[in-house]
């Protein structure tokens, strides 16, 4: 059969089993190949001949090989596949013995199967679903406290906790770029702040990792989430500005050749309408993205983004109020950025590399005075912290049924630490009420970290699957080498799709306490073995229903050597007030595990309903081995969101949601009094529970055409209920013998806000 032919079949839509090039998979004929055999890559838009996935194999391979190109000389067949929905650019089909060129344009689209993905479970959420969420300010971090395993650190910061862990123990990866953290007001000790810095009309995809996630990804112990922002299908032109509760911005998109550049902007609007968010002061922020992405060839395309935030707030609490309970003024500064390109390669017809080049810094400054102490300067800090990052991910299809990936990553660490604590500080876990630990720290140095990695994905007979992986990291800040193998089995059993898996996972405390005092010598990686498991219960066009559970054992947790009942997991939160600092040493355990069921109800296209409900559990040890209750254990954790499509291009969006009250330590009672401060009863870390929360949201969202372009308006009420949740207490210093005052979270709130495409 010669050259003509096969354009001729081609063109009548059958594919010949002799043709010399092959497509790994497409729904347009039932004789193609499966393509649950595909590799994967997160966050690459597709080019020609590339093998382009994100954990669906959405860009199929459409390769001629070599040798076969070799073999007949004088054809130059080349079929282009873009992303579903996008429609290739013309392809010429030069054929001997014929005069001209034939243009013609094929469309390939795969959908995913269940066994494309190599892990356990991951939950992707579109831009659209986050928009019109009730009760998240349009924040993707605040969307995702609705997902199970996930809850809210507290209202008023968008910090969430992963299956029980800290809020630090999850990565951030932006394009595939890992970014610190993504939000403003983000001290050095968490990854949480006020809002988002990444606009939402940049986000075309979020995904929450969660269970057995790949040994590519930088060691975290909970979660990877995991941010795309490259249009799928072709860019069209468009502009967009919006002012609301998160600020007033604007974006621009605007295709680039065979590519797209984004610009967005946002600054803050709450410190022109309030004095006070409920912390004495108003968060004071500017963000900034610029993002660009190219095809050079059939075999290269590029991708990169720059992101900025810049933030302040002053906190001044009431000297004459006598409920007042922060008796500090705190001024905070503080700005981040991250850039990074990345660039892949098609190596051959079934193999391709991507290689990663960024840099992150972030730097802050806090100011403290004691008012109590005629305004006395108690705690100062200019820190800044930077890493230079590159790393390759190498990708191989090397038979149907078995795809390997692996890479390297190294990076230089720069900590600039200047911490000054000259009178020491009372200390609420100490029966002393002189002030304690007073220090001067001046650091500045330049650790390496390096890490390499391995992971093949076997299919199975019988739809079944076999994912094995090991990653080993070494940070020279600590002197560590820890290996991190992860296996993972997924099979069909009586129509359903199960899953089991092992992991192990390690990362480093937070910079701040690793470097204070001596802790550097004491303290080493965290590390976590976690057990996952899972099924798929329903899966049909109306309905779906997953239930998942797991159990993390977390050993080389920081603990106080000065206080044995104390662990990182169980320090109360300071923010606001004084921050602790605390001699630490890696002897401490812990233990997370729960159960999630996660509903999502589609009875009509203009109505749906989601439900996530988590029973989960945490418990860490001290110096002194015993187990209790970490600040995030939470038992019960139930989000129930809906939307509803109404007349005129009108949108409701509601949320309830209800948990188990938080866990804190009471005061010890009679040496408060007697010292007019909270002491805490260290036989009672975490031993008292709060009463239950309860949240109530609702957002309304219409849309109206314009002559040119589109405008939306929508209107909301936080807490609609007026609920009083608790959050901690604390001390009103002022207040002679009143003693604690319950501190609530975030009370009924309005939304609202306008937007304008065009």
């Amino acid at each position: 059969m010669n050259c003509t032919t096969h354009t001729v079949l081609l063109l009548l839509g059958s594919f010949a089993s002799s043709c010399p090039y092959q497509l790994l998979a497409s729904n347009n004929s039932s004789n193609q190949p499966s393509n649950s055999g595909c590799p994967e890559v997160v966050g690459v838009k597709a080019g020609t001949n590339s093998i382009t996935t994100d954990a669906g194999c959405r860009t199929r391979e459409v390769a001629k090989s070599e040798a076969s190109a070799a073999a007949e000389p004088g054809s130059d067949h080349r079929v282009a596949t873009e992303l579903p929905g996008k429609v290739s650019p013309s392809t010429d089909l030069k054929t001997p013995g014929v005069i001209g060129v034939l243009r013609t344009t094929i469309k390939v689209e795969g959908r995913p199967t269940t066994t494309d993905t190599t892990e356990g479970f991951e939950r992707k959420v579109s831009e659209k679903e986050i928009e019109e969420s009730a009760g998240t300010f349009g924040d993707p971090s605040r969307f995702l406290q609705l997902l199970p395993g996930v809850v809210s650190d507290n209202d008023q910061y968008n910090d969430f906790i992963v299956r029980g862990g800290n809020p630090d123990e999850t990565l951030f990866l932006v394009d595939n770029i890992e970014v610190p953290s993504i939000n403003q007001l983000a001290l050095s000790d968490t990854t949480g702040g006020f809002v988002s810095m990444i606009d939402n009309a940049a986000v075309q995809k979020l995904t929450l990792h969660t269970d057995a996630y790949d040994s590519k990804y930088d060691q975290r112990l909970s979660s990877i989430v995991e941010f795309s922002t490259i249009p799928e299908g072709k860019t069209v032109a468009h502009s967009e500005s919006e002012l609301g509760i998160a600020g007033v911005g604007g974006s621009r998109t605007v295709p680039w050749g065979d590519g797209s550049l984004f610009v967005s902007a946002r600054r803050s609007i709450l410190n022109l309408l309030t004095n006070d968010i409920g912390l004495n002061g108003v968060p004071i922020y500017s963000n900034a993205l610029i993002r660009a992405d190219k095809r050079v060839d059939d075999r290269n395309n590029w991708w990169g983004l720059s992101l900025t935030g810049i933030d302040s707030i002053n906190i001044h609490p009431s000297p004459t109020d006598p409920f007042e309970t922060n008796p500090y003024d705190i001024h905070y500064q503080g700005w981040r950025n991250t850039t990074g390109l990345n660039w892949q390669h098609v190596l051959s017809a079934r193999s391709f590399g991507v290689l990663s080049v960024s840099n992150s810094q972030q730097s802050q400054t806090v100011l403290q005075d004691a008012q109590l102490l005629n305004e006395a300067p108690i705690y100062s800090e200019e820190s800044s912290d930077g890493v230079s990052t590159i790393k390759y991910d190498w990708t191989l299809q090397a038979k149907q049924w078995l795809t390997v990936t692996s890479g390297a990553r190294a990076s230089v660490d720069r900590l600039d630490y200047r911490v000054d604590q000259p009178l020491g500080l009372q200390n609420p876990y100490s029966e002393d009420p002189a002030p304690l630990d007073a220090t001067s720290l001046n650091r500045r140095f330049t650790p390496f970290s390096s890490a390499v990695y391995g992971q093949a994905s076997v299919l199975l007979p019988h739809g079944m699957k076999l994912v094995g992986g090991e990653r080993v990291s070494q940070w020279a800040i600590t002197g560590s080498t820890i290996w991190s193998p992860k296996v993972l089995f997924v099979a069909p059993i009586l129509g359903r799709l199960v899953h089991v898996g092992y992991a192990e996972y390690a990362q480093l405390p937070p910079n701040l306490y690793l470097v204070s005092f001596t802790n550097q010598q004491t303290l080493k990686p965290i590390r976590s073995k976690q057990y996952t498991a899972g099924i798929d219960v329903v899966q049909s066009l109306h309905i779906a229903v997953s239930v998942e559970a797991y159990r993390k054992r977390y050993m080389d947790y920081p603990v106080a050597t000065n206080y044995p009942q104390l662990s990182l997991a169980n320090i109360a939160d300071t923010f606001g007030q004084a921050f602790l600092l605390f001699r630490m040493t890696s002897a401490g355990l812990g233990l997370a595990q729960g159960a999630e069921l996660s509903v999502r109800y589609k009875p009509t296209s203009g109505f749906t309903v989601t439900s996530a409900v988590t029973y989960a559990r945490s418990w860490y040890s001290g110096l002194d081995g015993v187990l209790r209750r970490g600040n995030y254990d939470i038992p019960f954790v139930a989000n129930i969101a809906g939307t509803l499509a109404l007349r005129k291009r009108m949108v409701l969006t509601s949320r309830y949601s209800q948990t188990s009250g938080r866990p804190y330590t009471p005061d010890n009672i009679a040496l408060s009094d007697a010292q007019d401060r909270d002491v805490y009863d260290l036989s009672m870390i975490n031993a008292a529970r709060s009463a239950a929360y309860h949240r109530l949201d609702f957002r309304l969202e219409q849309s109206h055409p314009l002559r040119r372009g589109v405008f939306t308006w929508h209107v909301g009420l936080e807490n609609a209920l007026g609920s009083s949740n608790f959050y901690s207490y604390q001390w009103r210093p002022r207040a002679g013998d009143l003693g604690v005052l319950a501190q609530d979270q975030l009370p009924r709130f309005p939304d609202g806000g306008i937007k304008f495409l065009f």
